[in-house]
């Protein structure tokens, strides 16, 4: 039993970890998920704390991502390969990270206190950025109900997040660790003053975030405020391009916003990719819309691929209320293997294989401005797909005066699973990291309004299937927005925190062969 279980602690911390994110979302468990792995580690080579590592890594990225195989279904047995491929290299992060824990186990609880969360956000930080990034599953994702942690992101990102709950972890473990194991009453006082500076840390970011949401309805109020009604249209994934099921797609979207502008919104907006046509190569179901927009005298956003030349790109569109276009969007952050094939040159067989066209890059950073007759009007950013999970694409529309961000999607892709709720909890973060309000108009769900603190707000008026269950429904709700222009320390300087975590294991590393030297 004692050979296998460093490798069940890993598991039990797999599991543990998952509960904490969506659909359970017992967040609470993060706070102590990682405790059996790191108890799993103590006293390992450096070769077994990195194979116990990645297991759980292996196993928590599975049990949290299983969904990208309902992606790959829609092309073939070779991304069913890919997805595999891509769970085994994020793993390859908790391995790397029961490495470095390793090699600062024997370091002084203060050193552990700090190194090995700068560890863990380094490694997220990575995560984010290498091979154009990709951070979901972050561990401070899972505070997404947890409003008052997660109002430090307004300073350090979702990386702050992540570093209390890894610090929280490893000091509880050691605390455990110290009665668990037969130490003397001075051994146990040594830990007494990191303890009491780690509760410290923790107790004031507990502060700051309710120094921050005491004054948030208020200010809320007080901000300038307009109505959005937000369309969630449910189209099946094999309807989105089946070709005789695109005048049901449009009639879907048209007669949904009918409804909601029984409450005379300010703005309409539309899923992703919520008009079939190409434009401007076919544009039958555009005059359609156009059509909708004059008559109902309300301006709309609404996602599309368009052709320009040889390029397509998909692209978010803003119709006056006159029907006539008042901006474009093209989407910059493109999808590896759903919008573009890497290294294409040197892999042609795969475009076959997936049957993948490649989008172009957009290079505009657009901030649309609407109005309506009866006096409505402001300024958004639309963030296309998965930008919104991309920290560092929302922080350059603030940058550019966006006094709020609208994310379109479509998550037909995923099936009903976890997916969307996993996609929701970057907006979240989106929203609190640059005080800005986000409006979710997703095609299958999850449909809402984020205000500046990371909190849904009640929608003014909801369709009742929406209002029942959130996800694979289709409905219409509407919500008040408002419009900032306030820039946070995170909009201002970006991801500090993370590069201090950098240079913080640096310092680390050179003071540990400094006393293997001496």
């Amino acid at each position: 039993m004692r050979k296998y279980g460093p490798w069940l602690l890993s598991v039990v911390s797999a599991g543990v970890l998952t509960l904490a994110f969506p659909r359970t979302d017992i967040w609470v468990l993060a706070w102590g998920g990682l405790i059996p792995l790191l108890f799993a580690l103590d006293g390992k080579t450096p070769w077994a704390a990195f194979r116990i590592s990645y297991l759980c890594g292996l196993l928590f990225f599975a049990a949290n991502l299983y969904w990208f195989f309902n992606i790959a279904r829609w092309f073939s047995w070779i991304a069913a390969v890919g997805v595999s491929l891509f769970l085994l290299y994020l793993a390859l992060y908790f391995g790397i990270f029961g490495l470095i824990y390793g090699f600062f186990s024997r370091r002084t609880l203060w050193a552990k206190l700090f190194l090995l969360p700068c560890a863990w956000v380094a490694l997220e930080f990575v995560r984010g950025h290498l091979f154009t990034g990709f951070d979901w599953a972050s561990l401070g994702h899972s505070q997404y109900k947890n409003p008052v942690m997660i109002q430090i992101a307004d300073i350090t990102g979702v990386f702050g997040v992540s570093f209390l709950v890894v610090m929280a972890n490893i000091l509880i473990k050691e605390l455990i660790g110290a009665f668990l194991v037969r130490r003397t009453s001075v051994a146990r006082w040594a830990l007494a003053a990191p303890a009491m500076v780690g509760v410290v840390v923790f107790v004031l970011a507990w502060q700051y975030g309710i120094f921050r949401l005491r004054p948030a309805d208020r200010s809320f109020r007080s901000l300038p405020q307009q109505s959005v009604a937000v369309i969630q249209a449910n189209i099946p994934q094999e309807m989105k391009w089946h070709r005789p099921a695109r005048a049901e797609i449009v009639q879907e979207h048209i007669a949904l916003s009918q409804e909601a502008l029984l409450f005379r919104p300010d703005l309409i907006v539309w899923p992703e990719t919520s008009c079939p046509d190409y434009l401007w190569e076919e544009d039958k179901f555009f005059k359609q819309i156009q059509s909708f927009v004059r008559a109902a005298n309300i301006p709309l956003l609404f996602g599309s691929v368009i052709k320009e030349g040889n390029d397509y790109y998909n692209a978010a569109i803003l119709l006056s209320a006159q029907g006539n276009v008042e901006g474009i969007y093209r989407k910059r952050h493109l999808v590896p293997f759903g919008e573009f094939i890497p290294l294409r040159r040197f892999l042609p067989f795969l475009s076959d294989l997936l049957g993948i066209g490649d989008f172009s890059r957009g290079e505009e950073y657009t901030v649309f401005s609407f109005s309506n007759p009866r006096g409505g009007s402001g300024a958004f950013a639309a963030l296309v797909c998965f930008e919104d999970t991309v920290a560092r694409l929302s922080r350059q529309f603030i940058r550019k005066g966006a006094p709020l961000l609208v994310n379109i999607t479509n998550d037909a892709w995923f099936g009903n699973t976890k997916a969307p709720f996993l996609h929701l909890q970057s907006s979240i973060f989106r929203a609190v990291e640059n005080r800005r309000g986000l409006v979710r108009a997703a095609n299958t769900g999850v449909s809402c309004a984020i205000d500046s603190w990371g909190r849904i707000v009640p929608p003014l008026q909801v369709a009742a299937e929406l209002k029942a269950q959130k996800t694979y429904v289709s409905g219409y709700l509407i919500a008040p927005v408002s419009f900032n222009d306030r820039k946070t320390f995170y909009t201002k300087f970006g991801d500090v925190f993370a590069i201090l975590c950098f240079g913080c294991i640096l310092m680390g590393v050179l003071s540990q062969k400094k006393n293997i030297k001496a």
